[in-house]
Parts: C-alpha cells; structure tokens; sequence
C-alpha cells in the first residue's frame, strides 16, 4: 500500500531534500540542486504571503519512492486570470501507482483552494529548474536544469497531464576570431574585478530589468526584493568576473546584462549537492579552471537599441570565454522565443542538445 505523507519535520524535510540524491546515485547524468538553497523551499510560503505550498512523500514497503510538492502562486494567477496550481519537485521510481498518488495529492490540495488546473515541473520563480527532459538521456546535466529517467514522461502522461510549451538547451561554441567591441554609442560595458562591488552597486537595477525582460514569458513570476537579497548571498560565491557582461546607458541605467557561471555539473554530481566533502578539493579546481560555462542570464531591455546592447553582451561574454580558455558554454532552458534565437544572436555556432516540456492538466468539472 502507498503511503502519502505531508512535510511537516525536520526529518521528513531531510527525507524529501535527499531522495534524489538517492533515487539517482547510480545515474552519471544527475546533477543535484545546492542543498543549502532547497532546504529554502520550505520557508517560502512562510516569508511570502502571495504563496502557498505543500511537500508530500510516498511511502511504499517501508521504503520512500517518490516526492512531489505544490505551489499556488497568487501574483501569477492574478496576472494571468488564471487558477493554477504549480507541481514542482517530482520525483519518483518507475511505478504508476506511485507517480498518481503522488500527483493526485497536489491536486486534492490545489482543488480544496479552489485552483482549477495543475501545470509543471516549476519552481517558485523563474531562476529554479523548469521542465520534464524529453531526450538525450546521456548527456550530462546541467546545475540550472532538471535532470529526469526517461519514464517521467510517460508516467505523467498516464495521469492524464498534457504538452503545453517547449524549452531547449543548447551548446554555443566560443568563437575564436570575434571582433569584440566594449563601447558603442551611449551605451557600455561596465569594467571591474570586483564582483561583490558589482553586484552591491548594481544588483536592483539588474533584477529589475531581469523582472521586465521576463515579465512576457511563459510562467514568469517577478523576483521579489527580498529573493533578490537571498539570491545574491546565496549564489555571488559562483560568479566569475570573466564570466559576466553588465551593459549601462548614459544615464547609468542597466539596459543589457549577461551571466554564465562556471560548470560544475561533474563535481557536483560526485558532491551530491554539498559544496563541502571529501571531493570539495575537485569542485574548487573546476571553479577555478572551468571546463565550459553554463549560460544563466541573457537580457537586453525593449526601450534600447536592442542590436548594439546585445553585441555589447556578446563582446564581454566572449572575450571572458577565450580569456580562460572556455571551449563552449551550456544555456539554460529557452523559449522558443527567446532571445537566444533573435536576429541578433543567429551569428553564434548553436547546437540543440536537450529538449524539455512543461506539462499541464486541467481539472475535472472545470
């Protein structure tokens, strides 16, 4: 008999941080969110009065199978007229049963708060992990995306879930003989080696042009001032300052900004999500002698001269990437509208290499 059980302790909220790490322990692919910043989930709807959510585990022979939680964000539905219920963190063993119990306990929750549909796998906000990996398994993952077994999707599928949008990953290889160009117009590239000045002068400014860059996208919910705060003490330690490109106009006002971030997908699967243990020694070599990059953050602001911001971009990312022998960088999931695939980007080398979807379902009698 399965077992649902709702998150309420300390050893339940450990059990359900842990059980991918567990669920994946033989898989090479997996790599697992900081630990640290998952076990935030669970203050999230404490802090912020414009969420509610639920955490539940299944239990089956004794055994914990699979994971699940539910995120009803009211900013979102206010925003999009809608009554949606987020599942988010799905995880489980290749067993229907599980899967649907599972599934159906955030949808009993989201039904009893009067949400009459269910979408995801989503987060909180637009910078956690987002989507169902739909192909090339055997590829190694990325720290900013999901990785999932194959059988995540026909389980969803079963439960009656439903395609609605697309993202892709791809691998944009460094060009070599790029004419870069740091000044063009009233627009330039903010220079320094200081990321934590950087960042302390220019982080409101940069969230919030993240916050209207991303305000038209599918899911978007805009980043808070307090998760501003969080997430720059959380994640300013991964930032490298080859590795990032801020653009102001001549009024000082941030118009284009870039962000990749060393890649550790390797050093993290072997750290299962501590950025402390006994391969720690690893994980600072590969912060300090990356092997490739992942993409984070691409934004260029709709009132600029969209073309001479995003060259700008490019100019700073690029020269950061052959400045420390960076062979290529891996994106983070992207809209088919993205700016990615703007005109003004087309001129990189790109290659598809994952695809993932966002599943929904509407609710019966609704």
């Amino acid at each position: 008999m399965i077992e649902i059980i709702e998150v309420n302790t300390k050893k339940q909220q450990k059990l359900f941080v842990d059980f991918p790490i567990k669920l994946y322990r033989d898989c090479n692919y997996f790599v697992p969110t900081l630990k640290i910043a998952e076990y935030n989930i669970f203050k999230e709807s404490k802090q912020n009065t414009d969420v509610a959510s639920v955490f539940y585990l299944a239990k089956l022979n004794g055994q914990i199978v699979g994971r699940i939680g539910g995120i009803i964000h009211s900013i979102y539905n206010e925003k999009t007229d809608q009554k949606r219920v987020r599942f988010t963190r799905f995880d489980c063993i290749n067993n229907f049963q599980v899967a649907n119990a599972l599934i159906s306990a955030v949808e009993n929750w989201a039904i009893r708060r009067g949400m009459q549909c269910s979408h995801g796998p989503m987060g909180f906000n637009d910078l956690e992990k987002v989507g169902v990996q739909s192909n090339n398994f055997e590829q190694m993952g990325n720290l900013v995306a999901l990785y999932n077994f194959p059988y995540y999707k026909k389980l969803l599928e079963k439960c009656g879930y439903l395609v609605e949008t697309k993202f892709t990953e791809y691998r944009i290889a460094t060009p070599k003989n790029f004419k870069y160009v740091f000044e063009l117009d009233n627009y330039k590239v903010v220079k320094t080696k200081n990321v934590y000045k950087l960042l302390n002068k220019y982080k409101t400014k940069v969230f919030d042009l993240i916050n209207e860059c991303y305000a038209p996208l599918y899911g978007a919910i805009p980043i808070t001032p307090k998760l501003k705060e969080v997430l720059v003490e959380q994640y300013s330690f991964l930032i490298n300052h080859n590795f990032i490109a801020l653009i102001v106009d001549e009024n000082n006002s941030v118009v284009g900004f870039g962000l990749a971030i060393p890649g550790l997908a390797f050093e993290m699967n072997l750290n299962k999500g501590k950025l402390i243990n006994f391969d720690s020694f690893k994980l600072l070599k590969a912060f300090r002698k990356p092997n490739y990059a992942e993409l984070m953050f691409l934004c260029v602001s709709p009132s600029c001269d969209k073309p001479k911001v995003a060259q700008l971009i490019k100019s700073k990312l690029i020269y950061g990437m052959n400045k420390c022998n960076i062979p290529f960088v891996e994106s983070n999931p992207i809209l088919d509208d993205g700016i990615l695939k703007t005109k003004y980007m087309q001129d990189l080398n790109t290659v598809k290499r994952k695809e993932r979807e966002v599943y929904y379902k509407i609710f019966k009698n609704n």
